[in-house]
Parts: structure tokens; sequence; C-alpha cells
């Protein structure tokens, strides 16, 4: 295979005369942080200007330098080569030392069926191929449904009310860190999975998780567990870009299985809650859910406890009145909205919704949850509201972070 030349610019705004001069045969990849066209042995590419990439940017040299120290091979980790989807493949070859061998890189069918296939039936509305396939593969059909195992979504008939938001941290990535191995064997004899050793490189995973940021853990994950790759080609009849996809073969084999097997057990995990909390759900999202405010510190004890078996710890996202108008658009408190503002305001707008304070009594049940409300508001509020701010560091592992305001 030859050498690749990479080349890494700054002029961010002229990658897409850049990849036109280029011609046929220039492939253009468009991913979170970076803009890179490949075309033969040659890589140009580019960091987005904005805020947020930059900082990934930042966090990407920061673990290079790391990872280049724990693993001893400076030059496999240079970070005029390295985006973060570069640093994450060279982070589990030369730090996970994952084995990737013939045998390893067979992956089976049942968790390709999940990822691949079954949206694609789902696709054709062939329900009743779905649920003979679900059983076939022994997942649960009633689970399910017509959704994909990465999000279990769930919006009550009438989804307003006073609520907290809880969020099970690093969900996918907890999941998979507490599996045996990142090995997992699906055998075509119809027996069950199961791991195989796979050299200490979840051992070495787990050692180094405290130092991978979120971002670091979740695009983990996903590269090993991806079985496509998305780019784009410059037509020069239509003088326009081609949006293509590679069904590439999966890299990972028995850790792809791995992987979906972590994101179906969070996913599991969610519809257990589910269960348990029945009429006090109003959302429930991926890995979070948002429980009405008057919910018995019994039903909440039952439900933590039954995460904390499973290994999941909690958090609190935010706290106050809540309105959804579908499972993706709603308001909680003065929190981050769910979906764009502009549509929220007009919805907002249309039906006449606002943001209510909150009865004291109400923080008073979910104060374990929350900072302590300063002196000042306290005796001088009538009413006042808590508002969580992301940029705003935890009081502890569990306290959201954020601050009381006095609005009326």
């Amino acid at each position: 295979m030859n050498e690749q030349n990479y080349e890494l610019r700054t002029d961010f705004w002229c990658h897409v005369k850049v990849c036109r001069g280029l011609g046929t045969g220039a492939k253009l990849y468009d991913s979170q942080d970076t803009i890179t066209i490949k075309h033969g042995s040659q890589v140009i590419w580019w960091w987005k200007p904005e805020k947020q990439h930059q900082q990934i940017k930042q966090e990407t040299e920061r673990l290079s330098e790391l990872f280049a120290q724990l693993t001893k091979k400076p030059e496999e980790f240079t970070p005029q080569k390295m985006s973060s989807e570069r640093l994450l493949k060279a982070f589990v070859k030369h730090y996970l030392k994952l084995i990737i061998d013939e045998k390893t890189k067979w992956y089976g069918r049942r968790y390709y069926y999940l990822v691949k296939t079954r949206p694609e039936i789902l696709d054709m509305d062939q329900l009743s191929q779905v649920e003979r396939s679900d059983r076939d593969y022994g997942f649960n059909y009633e689970l399910l449904g017509d959704a994909s195992h990465w999000r279990y979504l769930y919006l009550a008939p009438q989804p307003q009310g006073y609520a907290i938001e809880l969020d099970i941290e690093s969900a996918h990535f907890t999941a998979f860190l507490r599996q045996p191995t990142m090995l997992l064997n699906d055998p075509t004899t119809g027996a069950k999975p199961y791991f195989i050793s796979d050299g200490g490189a979840m051992q070495r995973l787990r050692d180094i998780t405290p130092e991978l940021p979120n971002w670091f853990r979740y695009r983990m994950l996903k590269i090993i567990g991806s079985h496509e790759i998305e780019y784009y080609q410059f037509n020069p009849a239509t003088y326009s870009f081609e949006k293509k996809v590679d069904p590439h073969l999966i890299n990972y084999g028995m850790a792809f299985n791995a992987v979906h097997r972590a994101i179906y057990t969070v996913y599991e995990t969610m519809a257990e809650v589910a269960n348990l909390v029945r009429d006090d759900l109003l959302r429930s999202h991926t890995n979070t859910f948002v429980l009405k405010a008057t919910m018995s510190r019994t039903a909440e004890i039952q439900i933590l406890t039954a995460l904390a078996e499973r290994g999941f710890e909690v958090s609190c996202k935010g706290i106050g009145w809540a309105h959804f108008w579908n499972i993706d658009q709603g308001i909680l408190g003065f929190g981050k909205p769910k979906g764009h503002i502009e549509d929220l305001e007009e919805l907002r707008k249309r039906d006449g919704v606002w943001v209510k304070p909150m009865p004291r009594e109400m923080y008073d049940r979910w104060s374990h949850w929350l900072p302590e409300i300063p002196e000042e508001i306290r005796i001088s509020a009538k009413h006042y509201e808590f508002v969580p701010v992301k940029s705003i560091p935890k009081v502890s592992q569990e306290l959201v972070g954020g601050y009381w305001r006095n609005e009326w």
C-alpha cells in the first residue's frame, strides 16, 4: 500500500474549490470537526473554524501527546496528521492493541442484522418479517418494534407538568466497559454469542477512561461499530457534489458485535426504567428520562437502585415546568430547549405555553439534585427558578451545574 501524503491546511473556505480542482476520483469526507479530501495517496484536510471544532482540535492535540508518551510511538500520533477520527483509530491500534486478525475480523450475522438489515426491512414495512427475524436472532421485537436500538424513545400522551430530567452518564460507553472483553464471537451454528480474550484491550481502556473526554468515548464506539462510510464526489456534468455511501467491510469484526450488544443493553435498560416508572414518565430519549416532579421518593430510589445494579451512574440535567410538543421539541424550566429556538417560540405563541414558577415544595422534594438556594433569594424572592447551565461545573457528580434567579 502506498504511503499517504498528508497536508493540513488553514484556508477552510477553499475546500470545495480544491476538491473540484482535483477532478475525478477525489472524495470529500465531511466529518464532525474536519473536512478531508482524499485523491490517490494525497490527503488534504482542514479543521472546521467554529469554536466547538477548535476545542476538539485542542483536545486532539493534547491526547495525541498523551498517547504518544504511553505507546512510545510518537510517529503514530503526529499532530499534523491527526484529526479526531485518525486519533481514535490510532488509539485503538496502538494503545488498546485490539487484536484484529482473520479470526476476530469475523462478525457473524446477528448484530449486522440489528444495525443494517433490520432497518432496511422496516423501511419496506415488512413487520412480520422483522418479528420473525428478531425472534431468530434473539432480539425482543415487542421491545424494539420499529425503533433503532441506538435510541429508546417514549413520549407520554399529555407530556406537560412540573418535572425533573435525569441522565444516565456515558450510557453506551459504560455498558461497553461492563462487558468482559471487547471481542464478542457470534457463531453461525445457532449458538449464543460469547466473549473471547482481547489481549487485555478492555482493561487498558478501563485504565485510561478518566483521561478520555465524552466526545472521544462516544466516537470511539461509533468508529468500532460502523459499517459504512459517507462521502461526496464532484460531478462535472451537474457541477454539484453527490453524496455516496461506501458499504465498506466491518473493520473490527467481533468488536463491532461487542459495541452493538452494549448499545442494545442500554436500550433494554431504558425500557426497564420506563416500565418501573410507568405513569410518572413524561419523556425518554436515548439515555435521559423526564419524570413528573410529583413522583414519590420511594419510586425514585427504586429506579436509581435498578440502574446502579447495572453499573450506571445518574446525574440531573434540569428541573422546572415541562411541555413537549413531540419527542424532539419541548421546554423544561429555564434549561436549554429541545429543538430549534425559533420553531419553539412559534409553538409557544400559538399554544399559549410559558414557563411557570415551580412551587417551593417541589424544589424541596428534589433538592438532593440541586445546588443550595442562595439565602438572599430564599428570603426575598416570592418565586424563583433554577437555570441549569452545562458550562458551569457540577458541585458534585450528581448535582447539576447552574444558578438560581428571581424572575417574578
